[in-house]
């Protein structure tokens, strides 16, 4: 995925989150929720066609693409062909991080209360025995 397909999918997923339907049809959301159970990649393939159809259509965007390479993977129309069956998916995987990966102060939290473990359950022990012994 590129940036600029980030920066699409990130402004439309914002926008979708705040979105609240004016009119809700109970037998439409059963006949989505069954094809979204059916079809596992349904909410990738929908939010791919907005995004291809926000562009103009799907012709325009292929000229689009043509002359701008900012949208080259997630929304090349090529990659989803709408109302065909593919017997494999190819899996994109996101590009390698160069240099070595920011790790937030919960994580390293996380990881030193992982290590230390065994310590942490025998502090608590010997404070809870001293707190009854002392009684």
């Amino acid at each position: 995925m590129t940036g600029n397909e980030r920066d699409a999918l990130m402004q439309l997923l914002r926008e979708m989150i705040q979105t609240k339907p004016r009119v809700y049809d109970e037998t439409a959301a059963k006949l989505i929720a069954e094809a979204f159970r059916t079809q596992p990649y349904a909410a990738y393939l929908l939010t791919q066609r907005v995004l291809l159809l926000q562009a103009g259509s799907v012709h325009e965007a292929a000229s689009h693409e043509a002359s701008n390479e900012a949208f080259s993977e997630f929304l090349a129309p090529h990659a989803t062909t709408w109302g065909a069956s593919v017997t494999e998916v190819q899996t994109l995987e996101p590009p390698k991080p160069s240099g070595p990966r920011k790790i937030s102060m919960e994580e390293k939290g996380l990881q030193f209360i992982g290590r230390n473990a065994k310590y942490i359950w025998a502090i608590i022990f010997a404070a809870f025995a001293w707190v009854l012994f002392t009684k």
